[in-house]
């Protein structure tokens, strides 16, 4: 018998897929050259943003304790999902223009 909760194996495949996009994406956002401040949080911070908030924090929060309770690992899924979908959403608009 197991001590984890259903969809604890579904909560860390989002953990994994988020790891691999965020990954990619900050590490194609971090190095400048920067032309101002502006530019800097956006690529740079923001990327890591995205990575910390969608990918890394859930993964502690799983490992510390979450996988033993139902409604958490279904609250950090949907947490991480939208996640994924913000960072999208970001890179579309970081992608520069015509």
């Amino acid at each position: 018998m197991t001590d984890k909760a259903q969809g604890f194996g579904c909560a860390v495949s989002v953990i994994a897929l988020n790891t691999l996009l965020m990954g990619l994406l900050a590490s194609t956002f971090v190095r400048g050259p920067y032309s101002s401040w502006g530019q800097e949080v956006w690529y740079r911070y923001g990327s890591l943003g995205f990575l910390l908030f969608g990918a890394i924090l859930p993964a502690v929060a799983l490992a510390l304790g979450a996988r033993r309770s139902r409604p958490l690992i279904i609250a950090l899924t949907v947490w991480m999902l939208a996640t994924l979908f913000f960072s999208l959403a970001y890179a579309l608009m970081s992608g520069g223009g015509v």
